[in-house]
Formats: structure tokens, C-alpha cells, sequence
């Protein structure tokens, strides 16, 4: 069996093809064995038969505006199968074109996703990916009845039977005798090297394509055969045998349209697991050209390791059990490395090619699910993060959000104060850092709620005597309500304001520069104090010096670490001292480790300083 007939014989893929105007022209064996329907009876809408009725409407819609528009088809839908079962298929097709840009036929596939929609029903989201089963392309092939005729040496025509003198325009009769040139006609300038070879050689010339024109002014396609007539070891005349391949040729020309125009990449490995067949999208996704691959070993070439570059034995090789048990197996995540290099991760079927009782390869339909693996990823986190919001949602009302402090010292023994520190405390007693709740709480809006009560709880510290600095995020100080509120409390528990300092860092200030002004002049005007967080870091410190009344920079823990022993961060912190100094400011290091770092920064006219030497977060009971 020839090659082409055992990929489509052995392809695991559900495949169709219709007319440019969508009836059926081709529906093959794998899925009439799945729906139970022959290509008759999918023409027109009969397809729409064992679709789910809830997903029927959309499936057809999409399919005509695809017609009408001439764009590729992709929709989801549920295909009732032969047991009575839905199952979620992914139906493509692609437009087929002709000479002139026209559409002359449609051709598409199913992929079997049902799997991987379970997945995703259970993840909450599409896209996510698990692997497709794949279906079978059904073999084209069938025998059509034999021309045969003999010439003597002169070419004339000794025997010609019915069919080959019918396509000549002759009964067998009429042809008798005549010569070859003479019957055959325009087509004789393409056979007749044949002729002249096999009667000057004596040597037969098997298996040569011959097109010509039928007498309806149809395109065939024979397969001839020329072998010498010899007596006495003397070539004297020439037989022809030919068997019409028209309805063979046209299969091949779609088979080879389908192939061409599937999404999905497909590849074929003889017996040694050499590659004997690539497909477009197969060539487009690995970055090999076809003729490159052609005899190369797919193992050792595209599938020799894992994602991680961890290498994969020929030995444990799934596709080795293809090849030796003949069982086809299906896979939800594997990786190919393409031609470059990279490596990307596919799901892949693969089933036998079978020539009788033996295996003589094995044919793989693989797709790229890098896509599918990103939304999957995206899915989980946002499960995630609605998670998390459900639980910081819970810890604000049943009041389990609570108040660390760590001690700000002064570097000349005056007046300290307390950084608060935000933590919550699960339903068990578990204590949450705020890194694992706190992103989740600023993108789904819950962030100036928690800033509200964070402040109020700094005024009221502040009521009993206590010198605070408590953080805002960037999306509290464009509230317009925070400042009335601690206007509020400050009244209401007698606080002296300025033991109440607000930390806001750079980035929160450059997402709104305007906002943040009108805020930090509002909190000036109330009498409260500004700390500009993790100073150095953003790109307009300077403009912030100037434009706001800051009273405090904090100079990140990055230009503190190593200190002692890194130039460029003595520099820094050198420079930014001087800064402060020349605009009035008091300076606060952060993330102080040792006592050598500590003596360093005093020494340079820091004022105050925090980080675990001088003392670690603690928890505080809400005043």
C-alpha cells in the first residue's frame, strides 16, 4: 500500500471536506464511526443533527458567516456520537482557493476536546489545555480496468483493446493497423521517447504518469506501462499496459489539501522511526523544511528532551510503543525543541501504520499548546486571587486584620518613633504576611478599605502618646473621602497630628502626580507628616523634593545592604543625605542589619534608622 494510503488510512484525525458552498463532499470512515453518519447525510444541515441542541444555533451561525465571509472556521460545540454520548468537538476549516483567489472547496477537521472542557469547566475557565483526541483519515484508493495495446517496430498498431482505442476516438477494429502517431495525436509527442527507447534499448520502462484529455474535455490520468516484444532476441514491437489513476489523482490532489490545510502538525515515521512525511502546519511549528527532515530520526532530532532540557532516552519514548506494540496512545503534554532550539510544549496522538499484520511506522497529529498553557496559567491565578479576595474580604469583616509595629530609632537618642506594619490572621490563628494578600487587595479594589482602617488605627495610637508611620497605596491617595475621614478622627480622639507620619512611595505618587499633591498638601494643612518611601528608586525624586511638603525621605533597603563594605552604596547614601539636608529633610535608613551599619549611618548624619538589629516587627494590641 502505497505511503499516502497508509497516513490516510492510519491518521488519527477526524476529517471533512465540502464544496465552496458547504455541502459535503468528503466525510471519512473516523467520523462516521463517531456520529454514526455517512457524507450524504452530513450535506447541507444534516451535520446539525448530533450537535447539542444548546449549541446548534452558534455552530451554524459561525459556519455560514465563514462561507459568507471567506474566513477561516474555528467553534466549539458538543457532537452526540454513535453511543448516544456528547462529546465537545473543536471544528476548523480552512478555505481552499483556486488559480484566481476563488474558494473552490472547504477543508476541516475535528478535534476531540471533551477532556480538556472537563478541564477546564473544573479550572473555570476555556482555554485551558489538556490534549484533543484526534481522529482517521480514510484511505482513497481503487483499481480501474487496463489498457493494452502492441506496435510492431514501424509503430503501427498491432493490438489495441476496446478502452485504450475508445479514448483514442476508435473501435479496437478501426485501430488495427494504423499507425501509433496517427491514432494518438497531439499526445504522441509526450510518449512517443518511450516508444523509441523501449525499441532501441529493449529494456522495459515501468510506471509513467500520462495526462490527457477525455473526449468530455476532462483531465486523466494514466499509469503506463512499456515493455519490448522480442523474437529471437530481437526487439519487434513495443506492448503498453496503463491503469487509469484519474480518481486516484484527484484523491491524492485532496488528501494533499487536507493535509496542507490542517491546523494541526502531522508527521509520519517508518519502522526505524525515521520521518518519511511532514505536513505544512507540522513544518511551520518545528521550523523545519520538509526536505530537511525527510530521513532524519524524530527522536534524536525534535523529541530528544523535556521542557526543562532534561534529556529523554530513545528507550522511554512514548512513541516507542507505537512502533513496537502497535498501541496508539494519546499524550497531554509533552515538548518538541524546534529547529532553533527552542523548545515548545505540544499535546500529540499518535497511532500505527500498519502494512497487513506488520507495523511499518506510525503517524503523530501534535498541536502547540503554548496558548492553551499561558490561559491555563491565567485561570489558576486568578482562581487564586479570588480566592485570596474571599479570605481578606472574611478577615475584614470578622476584624482578623492586625497591627505589627517596628521601632524607628533616632540616631542622636531623641524622640523615636514606630513603623506600623500590616498582618492578618487566618480563621486557625495563622499570622499572613503582607506580600500574599495585598496585591490581590489592590487589584480588586479592596486596598483603601484596608487603608482606612490601617490610619484609623494609627490616629488612635497616636491619641495615647505614641509617634506612628503607617503606609498608603497608591490608589488610597486619590480617594476623596480619606481626608475628611482623618480630619474625623483626629478630632474625635484628640490626637496631636503630628505624631501621625504617612509613608507613600514613588511609584504610588507617579501614578498620579496631581492627586498625590492635593493629598499631601491636605495632610500638611491638618498638620499630619509625609515620609516618602523607598527613595532613590523612582525616576522623579527630585521633582517630588520640590513640588511636595515631605517631610521624611526613607532610604531603600537596597542602597543599605552591604553598605559597609560597597562603595557605590556609601555613595549613595552620601549623596542622599546631603539631598535632605539642603531641603530641610530628615532622613530614615531602612533595613539596618548590624551595628557596623548602623555606626556607618550615624556617622554620615542619618537621623533615624530601622531594620532588624535595632529591632524586629511585634505584634501590637489595637489601642
Amino acid at each position: 500500500m502505497p505511503p499516502w494510503d497508509l497516513i490516510a488510512e492510519w491518521i488519527p484525525h477526524v476529517v471533512w471536506v465540502t464544496d465552496a458552498e458547504g455541502s459535503t463532499e468528503y466525510f471519512n470512515r473516523r467520523g462516521h464511526d463517531l456520529v454514526g453518519l455517512t457524507a450524504e447525510e452530513t450535506s447541507g444541515g444534516g451535520w446539525l443533527r448530533v450537535v447539542h441542541p444548546d449549541d446548534a444555533s452558534s455552530a451554524l451561525e459561525s459556519w455560514e458567516r465563514a462561507l459568507h465571509e471567506s474566513t477561516p472556521y474555528e467553534v466549539e460545540y458538543r457532537v452526540r456520537t454513535a453511543d448516544g454520548d456528547y462529546r465537545w468537538m473543536v471544528a476548523r476549516a480552512l478555505p481552499v482557493r483556486g488559480t484566481e483567489g476563488e474558494v473552490i472547496r472547504w477543508a476541516g477537521t475535528w478535534t476531540d476536546v471533551d477532556d480538556l472542557k472537563r478541564l477546564q469547566d473544573r479550572l473555570g475557565g476555556p482555554n485551558a489545555g489538556e490534549a484533543a483526541s484526534l481522529a482517521i483519515l480514510e484511505a482513497w484508493q481503487s483499481m480501474a480496468p487496463l489498457i493494452v495495446g502492441v506496435v510492431d517496430s514501424d509503430l503501427r498498431i498491432v493490438h489495441m483493446n476496446e478502452l485504450l482505442a475508445g479514448i483514442n476516438g476508435l473501435s479496437s477494429e478501426e485501430a488495427q493497423g494504423r499507425r501509433l502517431p496517427e491514432v494518438m495525436g497531439s499526445i504522441w509527442l509526450r510518449v512517443e521517447p518511450f516508444y523509441r527507447q523501449v525499441l532501441q534499448g529493449g529494456r522495459a520502462i515501468a510506471d509513467v504518469q500520462v495526462a490527457r484529455w477525455t473526449a468530455e474535455g476532462l483531465p486523466s490520468y494514466w499509469l503506463n506501462s512499456y515493455f519490448p516484444v522480442s523474437m529471437d532476441n530481437e526487439t519487434i514491437g513495443v506492448g503498453v499496459v496503463g491503469i487509469d489513476v484519474t480518481e486516484r489523482r484527484q484523491y491524492a490532489e485532496l488528501h494533499n489539501v487536507v493535509m496542507d490545510n490542517m491546523a494541526e502538525g502531522l508527521y509520519a515515521l517508518d519502522a526505524d522511526g525515521l520521518v518519511t512525511y511532514l505536513n505544512a502546519a507540522a513544518s511551520r511549528m518545528l521550523g523545519w523544511p520538509p526536505e530537511d527532515l525527510l530521513g532524519k530520526p524524530m527522536h534524536e532530532t525534535v523529541h530528544f528532551q523535556q521542557e526543562d532540557g532534561t534529556p529523554v532516552p530513545a528507550a522511554e519514548c512514548s512513541l516507542l510503543k507505537v512502533r513496537t506494540l502497535g498501541q496508539s496512545i494519546q499524550v497531554a503534554t509533552e515538548a518538541f525543541t524546534r529547529k532553533d532550539g527552542s523548545i515548545f510544549p505540544v499535546s500529540y496522538s499518535s497511532a500505527p501504520l500498519r502494512g497487513g499484520e506488520t507495523i511499518d511506522g506510525v503517524v503523530v497529529v501534535f498541536r502547540d499548546i503554548t496558548q492553551e498553557r499561558d490561559e491555563q496559567g491565567r485561570i489558576q491565578r486568578d482562581l487564586a486571587a479570588l480566592s485570596w479576595l474571599g479570605r481578606i474580604r472574611d478577615a475584614l469583616d470578622e476584624d482578623r486584620m492586625v497591627l505589627y509595629s517596628q521601632p524607628i530609632f533616632s540616631a542622636d537618642g531623641g524622640v523615636s518613633s514606630e513603623e506600623l506594619l500590616l498582618r492578618m490572621v487566618s480563621r486557625t490563628g495563622e499570622v499572613i504576611a503582607p506580600g500574599a494578600f495585598l496585591p490581590m487587595a489592590e487589584q480588586y479594589g479592596l486596598i483603601t478599605e484596608i487603608d482606612r482602617w490601617v490610619a484609623m488605627r494609627a490616629i488612635a495610637l497616636a491619641a495615647t502618646g505614641r509617634r506612628v508611620e503607617a503606609n498608603l497605596s497608591a490608589a488610597t491617595i486619590g480617594s476623596l473621602n480619606l481626608l475628611p475621614l482623618i480630619e474625623s478622627q483626629l478630632r474625635a480622639t484628640g490626637a496631636d497630628p503630628g505624631n501621625v507620619i504617612f509613608e507613600i512611595t514613588e511609584t504610588a505618587l507617579m501614578r498620579d502626580v496631581e492627586a498625590g499633591e492635593a493629598f499631601a498638601q491636605g495632610l500638611a494643612d491638618l498638620g499630619c507628616g509625609l515620609a516618602l518611601d523607598d527613595f532613590g528608586t523612582g525616576f522623579g525624586s527630585f521633582t517630588y523634593l520640590k513640588r511636595l511638603p515631605i517631610g521624611y525621605l526613607k532610604i531603600d533597603i537596597e542602597f543599605v545592604r552591604d553598605l559597609v563594605t560597597n562603595p557605590a552604596n556609601q555613595h549613595l547614601v552620601r549623596a542622599i543625605v546631603s539631598l535632605a539636608k539642603a531641603f530641610n529633610l530628615q532622613t530614615v535608613a531602612e533595613g539596618v542589619e548590624d551595628e557596623e551599619t548602623w555606626d556607618f549611618l550615624r556617622r554620615e548624619g542619618v537621623d533615624y534608622g530601622q531594620g532588624f538589629h535595632l529591632g524586629r516587627p511585634a505584634p501590637m494590641e489595637p489601642a
